[in-house]
């Protein structure tokens, strides 16, 4: 069965600083959303590579799938759903290396591409009616929000140019920063300037990554009140959608 092109309306952003067991509960949970509105998957998934370490899950999904290249199953929604909920919830490695990929579909039509290992989860709103409110729910708790994927704005500041298109906020088209590390945003609308904070992380990995890649930006300066404005309301949609801090400083 071949599918219609995917063009992914909305992306999911997560806030979980890198906690497993947070990233699985909060994944898992989007996942289902979309499945309960997909009729089939397609996974990217060797389940000889399950066997050591979890046997019985590993058998489940071979008799619920159907091999259609190396690598590559498929089946059902209503077939899979219980051995792949069980897949989802994994916190070890095999959640993101065994499992490369994910995509579901409905009537032809891919409802979603799953990456565990980038963190991508992209939807289409228009695939399936619903399908973005229902993944919206899943997570309304959980720290993460569904942005969506389109351009939200961009603007030049001190010669750089910037991009702020969920997932990330991206520096002279080359340089991205994942949205999901925004700690706090302050808006100073006398004087036109958006400060970002970023969190850092915990563990070594975080630090030496801090240390050693690029930095983030941290501060834009607005000539015109026009483009201010709409990098403002742009920001604000991101707030609102990952819960991060907000500071306001109104004009005198």
């Amino acid at each position: 069965m071949s599918l219609q092109r995917f063009d992914p309306t909305h992306t999911l952003v997560l806030t979980t600083s890198g906690d497993a067991t947070a990233e699985a509960t909060v994944t898992a949970a989007a996942v289902e959303a979309v499945l309960d509105n997909a009729d089939a998957v397609t996974l990217h998934l060797d389940p000889g590579a399950l066997t050591s370490d979890h046997p019985e899950l590993a058998e489940q999904l071979r008799a619920a799938t159907e091999q259609v290249d190396d690598g590559v199953l498929r089946a059902p929604v209503d077939r899979v759903h219980d051995p792949l909920a069980d897949l989802l919830d994994l916190t070890d490695a095999h959640r993101f290396v065994t499992l490369e990929r994910l995509d579901a579909s409905r009537d032809g039509r891919q409802l979603l591409h799953y990456v565990p290992d980038h963190t991508t989860f992209e939807a289409d709103a228009t695939a399936a009616e619903g399908v973005v409110d229902a993944v919206s729910r899943a997570v309304a708790d959980q720290p993460a929000g569904l942005l969506p994927t389109a351009v939200l704005a961009d603007w030049d500041a001190d010669g750089t140019r910037y991009e702020l298109a969920p997932p990330s906020l991206c520096v002279d088209g080359g340089t991205c920063f994942g949205l999901g590390a925004l700690d706090r945003i302050a808006f100073d609308d006398g004087n036109h300037t958006i400060r970002l904070t970023w969190a850092t992380g915990d563990g070594l990995l975080a630090t030496a990554g801090a240390l050693l890649g690029p930095n983030r930006p941290g501060r834009f300066k607005f000539d015109s009140p026009n483009r201010y404005a709409a990098v403002t309301d742009a920001f604000e949609t991101v707030a609102d959608a990952l819960e991060v801090e907000v500071e306001k400083t109104e004009r005198r």
